[in-house]
């Protein structure tokens, strides 16, 4: 076990001794894998920060109901007694008729407009705000209610629900798409930089192979080096981000205060950072065992 781990630290020592031979080479490698990186990250805290914020605007969904001009009152009093127990309603608010039409004397400023209406033509109203803001159980309860006795006509105003379930599924499925690309990039950028190490190494390859080194011997020092550019690459990401992101909140945040809001994007915290850094670190080295393997191959 003591020869192990002794095996490991000189291949993980023997990794940072090559990036500080080539500082530009590997400057330039890093810089390549933490630009890749950064896109899904800069996407992933967009599309979280505007999730975030939507759930502190205050959108309520709501279901007009009104009665037919025949309806009686006793079917008013009863569909009244049924929203008020139904548990899907948060909120209910009904208008008769009589104010409604008093309302709208008032909104005209002239009740000789409407004194020679013989009847009211306006309808006892029912304005309820559901629990639920999913667009699907929303169109099943605007069916529901109007099936009932003495409803004429049921009005939904779901289409925001529509469009902001619409935009979210967009934004996730942007996200995915984004991050599989790039994440394939980062497989072939490392495998790439692994296969080029293992050619300015090939001789040493071959002479270590001919004395009977094993396949993980071989393989040692390009895992190690493979892990320790992910790991810094994810932190290059980190710092892009952080900067772009630091960059554009004045502006964000200026342009929100205009609309009487506050909003500004997220930066990368210590979770996040060491989460990218793992994944980045984790798809450079399936690029380097990938390349590695296919080196070993001839050798076989």
């Amino acid at each position: 076990m003591t020869a192990w781990f002794r095996s490991h630290l000189q291949a993980f020592t023997r990794s940072i001794g090559a990036l500080v031979r080539q500082p530009i080479g590997s400057l330039l490698n890093l810089l390549v894998i933490g630009i890749t990186a950064a896109f899904p990250l800069a996407l992933w805290l967009i599309v979280n920060s505007v999730g975030q914020i939507s759930q502190h605007i205050s959108i309520e969904p709501q279901i007009s109901i009104f009665m037919a001009p025949s309806a009686e009152p006793a079917q008013v009093s009863a569909l009244q007694q049924q929203l008020k127990a139904d548990p899907r309603i948060a909120k209910l608010t009904f208008t008769p008729k009589d104010e409604a039409l008093k309302s709208l004397q008032g909104s005209f400023g002239n009740a000789d407009l409407l004194a020679g209406l013989v009847d009211n033509p306006l309808p006892d109203a029912f304005v309820l705000q559901p629990k639920s803001v999913d667009p699907a159980a929303l169109e099943a309860l605007q069916k529901e209610l109007s099936g009932h006795t003495g409803v004429e006509e049921v009005q939904l105003d779901a289409e925001w629900a529509r469009r902001l379930a619409r935009i979210t599924q967009l934004g996730a499925n942007v996200f995915e798409v984004v991050a599989g690309m790039l994440g394939a990039a980062l497989v072939l950028i490392t495998g790439n930089a692994i296969r080029m190490q293992i050619l300015t190494r090939k001789d040493e390859i071959e002479v270590a192979k001919l004395i009977g080194a094993t396949d993980a011997f071989i393989r040692r020092p390009f895992i190690h080096s493979a892990l320790l550019q992910g790991f810094l690459g994810g932190l290059v990401a980190t710092g892009i981000v952080w900067g772009v992101i630091g960059h554009l909140n004045p502006a964000i945040n200026a342009l929100a205060q205009s609309y009487g809001q506050q909003f500004a994007l997220q930066t990368p915290d210590l979770l996040t950072i060491a989460a990218v850094c793992g994944i980045v670190a984790t798809l450079c080295l399936l690029g380097a065992l990938l390349a590695v393997w296919r080196h070993l191959r001839q050798y076989r």
